[in-house]
């Protein structure tokens, strides 16, 4: 007979809770890994785009205004002198390994701070800014998702490569939030601050059964589709 250590029990009920607190119910999504993720957004076709203006227009109010970084920049050291490229490199790996070391800590400080959220219809489930998480001192992964955002966004990340997602799982048609950080524009790293898509940083492409279906940030927000729906589109 196989028995769990008090600790694992209570690792595995916080973790089934993340997943069954943090997921509503919809259509299946697709199994398709490969995406094109910076789509004008569509009122006819997207059904997020009223709540993502709303959480964008919250979020701004509530955030100071800061300058955004220049990625451009940070990206131009790669492309210049020999000196400059291993300072980048260096950069990138570093870099990778904070976003490593953010997701374990906030995956362990979600669980403490974890909310249930009973399921309701999309529309009528506001999503907090992250003030509001703050204040509350806690959320379902709506929210949780932040503490992952704004650390990586306080540790100089640049922000216009970072961006919240919702992404929807094949099989039961669940969505989910995460953040992801778009240091290759067609393949981002995934940082789920709850474990429920990946307990580990991976590429997007590494994560089979899951579709992204908004990706927003406080400015801008986009549609991801399919290459191969984008393709088609084209040849029409």
């Amino acid at each position: 007979m196989f028995v769990l250590s008090p600790v694992r029990a209570l690792g595995l009920l916080l973790t089934l809770g993340l997943l069954v607190g943090c997921a509503s119910t919809g259509l299946g999504g697709s199994g398709d890994v490969q995406f094109g993720f910076f789509n004008p957004t569509s009122t006819d076709t997207d059904p997020w785009v009223a709540k993502v203006a709303d959480w964008q227009r919250r979020e701004r109010r509530d955030r100071p205004h800061t300058a955004l970084a220049d990625a451009e920049t940070l990206r131009a050291k790669r492309r210049s002198a020999l000196l400059r490229v291993k300072m980048g490199h260096w950069e990138a790996d570093e870099r990778l390994s904070l976003a490593k070391r953010i997701t374990l800590w906030t995956q362990a400080v979600a669980r403490r701070h974890y909310r249930f959220d009973p399921p309701t219809d999309a529309a009528s489930d506001p999503w907090p800014t992250t003030k509001d998480l703050l204040d509350r001192n806690g959320d379902d992964c709506d929210g949780l998702d932040l503490i992952a955002y704004e650390l990586l966004r306080q540790f100089g990340f640049p922000p216009d490569e970072l961006y919240r997602a919702i992404v929807k799982r094949k099989r039961d048609g669940a969505n989910h939030m995460v953040t992801l950080w778009f240091e290759r524009s067609d393949d981002p790293w995934v940082i789920d601050a709850t474990g429920a898509v990946s307990l580990r940083v991976r590429h997007f492409s590494a994560l089979p059964g899951w579709t992204p279906t908004a990706l927003f940030n406080e400015h801008d927000q986009f549609t991801p589709r399919r290459l191969s729906e984008l393709a088609r589109a084209a040849e029409r």
